[in-house]
């Protein structure tokens, strides 16, 4: 018989946001959205964008549209054709953003670091659950690994 695997929580760190330091980011977000402009053959493809990254960015906890266009006042059937019928095309937007990132980031020395969670995980509901190296338990067991 499986036992349960249970693994050491953390508690969230407190949140110390002030109203300005939303509203600045609020302003960061449009200013992000708005650099991509150029690679979108239409501007009502930029607002939807926009208003995606406002949603996946968000607090609810379902990012799938229709949840989050509900909570944002958005109307559903246009961010799905968004999503999932309007025409764009990516490879200008990685290398806008790839561009950016080196900007930001690019120094002849630097690295970027990148760690994986493992995530104790029962049952059949899950995909990719595995017999693996679980670092949340320190040892092998079965558990999803995400980066």
């Amino acid at each position: 018989m499986p036992t349960t695997i249970v693994a050491a929580t953390c508690p969230l760190p407190a949140c110390n946001l002030a109203p300005r330091d939303v509203e600045a980011m609020v302003t960061d977000l449009a200013a992000y959205a708005d650099y991509f402009l150029p690679d979108f053959s239409r501007k009502d493809q930029a607002l939807w964008s926009h208003r995606y990254l406002q949603g996946l960015l968000s607090n609810h906890p379902r990012k799938s549209i229709e949840p989050m266009a509900l909570a944002h006042g958005f109307p559903i059937r246009s961010l799905q054709a968004f999503i999932g019928e309007s025409p764009w095309r990516t490879a200008p937007l990685v290398h806008r953003h790839q561009l950016l990132v080196a900007q930001t980031l690019g120094e002849e020395d630097a690295v970027i670091l990148v760690d994986e969670s493992g995530m104790p995980k029962q049952g059949v509901h899950s995909a990719a659950v595995a017999p693996q190296y679980c670092g949340a338990l320190g040892k092998v067991a079965n558990c999803q690994i995400g980066v």
